[in-house]
C-alpha cells in the first residue's frame, strides 16, 4: 500500500456558488474542529470560488504526515439550477499499514451536502 494518495469527487448541489461558498468558507473551521484542533483553511480564492484545506493535529497526525484538500464551487449554466462541487484529498501516511482516509472524506462530504440542504431550507 502506497504512503502517498489522493482521491477526488464531484456532485452537484441546489444552491448558488457564491452563496454556497459563503457560507462553507464561513463555517469551516468550527465544524471541522472534530478532527482537527488547528485552523484549517490554508487558501481562499473567492474569485474561482476554491479553498484548500490543510488538517493537522488530534485523528490526522496519528495516522497522515499531511491530508489537503481543495474545494472547488461552479455555478451550472442557468445558476437557478444550483452549482457543481468538485472535491479533491491528497494525502500522506505516516505507516504503510494505516488505511486510506476514507472516513475523513465522507465527513468532508457529508458536511458539503448538509450545507446545501440547510441553504435550501432557509
Amino acid at each position: 500500500m502506497a504512503l502517498h494518495g489522493d482521491s477526488s469527487g464531484k456532485f452537484d448541489i441546489k444552491s448558488p456558488a457564491d452563496k454556497f461558498f459563503r457560507s462553507f468558507t464561513d463555517d469551516i473551521n468550527s465544524t471541522f474542529d472534530i478532527i482537527s484542533k488547528e485552523k484549517i483553511t490554508e487558501w481562499v480564492g473567492w474569485e474561482k470560488r476554491t479553498v484548500k484545506l490543510s488538517m493537522s493535529g488530534n485523528l490526522i497526525s496519528d495516522s497522515y504526515k499531511t491530508f489537503k484538500a481543495t474545494i472547488a464551487v461552479t455555478p451550472k449554466k442557468d445558476e437557478a439550477d444550483g452549482s457543481h462541487v468538485v472535491w479533491t484529498v491528497e494525502f500522506e501516511k505516516i505507516r504503510r499499514d494505516v488505511e486510506d482516509p476514507v472516513w475523513i472524506i465522507s465527513i468532508l462530504i457529508n458536511y458539503l451536502k448538509e450545507t446545501d440542504e440547510n441553504l435550501i431550507n432557509i
